[in-house]
Parts: structure tokens; C-alpha cells; sequence
């Protein structure tokens, strides 16, 4: 059964970041290895959705971390209270979740290339990624 979930993007909020200089030069061809975490918390008070999606960026080659960065995006979704279970758990429609997760990485692709730009990590950009591909963990609120 299809949902038709009425949501807004609300704000976007950087967390933390970081930029390591590591011992050598980094060329402009240097090939990044970038680590990806979603995970979703609930305000049921406000109908807020946060979204944290944390970027860790690797060397490819030596495997040695060289900046990172944790980005927020919040989403008010409309009756957010009807998705709560008999156990206090968020239950949202798969597709749902991918279009938050998709919508999330984009804006943090944005935002990181922002953050690294003129420095060593300017050609640090985030690759395309499939949101499908993240595993769902059970929900906290």
C-alpha cells in the first residue's frame, strides 16, 4: 500500500567536521575511500525527523583518515505521531526512509564540498550512493 507522507525539509546543521593534514602532499588525482552512517532520531513533540549522516574520508591507497564531517538535515513530517507503534517505535514506509536517506546525502554532498573547498579535500567529493544500499536498524525515538 502506498503512503503519501506530507513532509518539509526544516533546517540543516553541521555537527562537527574535521580536517587532518597528513605527512605528504596530497595530489589532486588521489583517490578517497569514504565511510557513510545514517542514522534517524524522533522529536514526536515537534514532528521532527533528524537525519545525521556522518562522513569519514580515507586515503584510499594508505587508508589513512584525513577529515571527516556530521551534518543534520531535519524534516517536520506531518502527523508524525501516526507512525508511532503500541511500543513507542517509529515505523515509516520503506520507500519513505530511502527518500529521506537520498534527500540527506545529497544535501550533505553539498555541504561537505562547501566545507573542504580550497583545501586539500577539495576533490574530496562524495560519490553517488544508492540510499537502498544502507541497512535499517530498528528505530529509537
Amino acid at each position: 500500500m502506498e503512503q503519501n507522507i506530507s513532509f518539509r525539509i526544516d533546517g540543516i546543521e553541521l555537527l562537527e567536521y574535521a580536517i587532518i593534514a597528513p605527512d605528504k602532499t596530497i595530489e589532486p588525482q588521489t583517490i578517497f575511500k569514504f565511510d557513510i552512517n545514517i542514522e534517524h532520531r524522533f522529536n514526536l513533540e515537534n514532528s521532527h525527523v533528524f537525519v545525521i549522516v556522518a562522513i569519514h574520508i580515507f586515503l584510499q591507497e594508505s587508508g589513512i583518515k584525513v577529515g571527516s564531517a556530521k551534518i543534520s538535515c531535519i524534516y517536520k513530517v506531518e502527523q508524525l505521531k501516526n507512525y508511532v507503534d503500541d511500543i513507542n517505535q517509529i515505523s515509516f514506509p520503506q520507500d519513505f526512509i530511502i527518500s529521506l536517506n537520498s534527500i540527506s546525502l545529497s544535501t550533505c554532498r553539498g555541504v561537505i564540498f562547501a566545507l573542504f573547498r580550497g583545501t586539500f579535500l577539495h576533490n574530496a567529493i562524495l560519490p553517488v550512493v544508492d540510499p537502498k544500499s544502507f541497512q535499517i536498524a530498528t528505530p529509537s525515538k
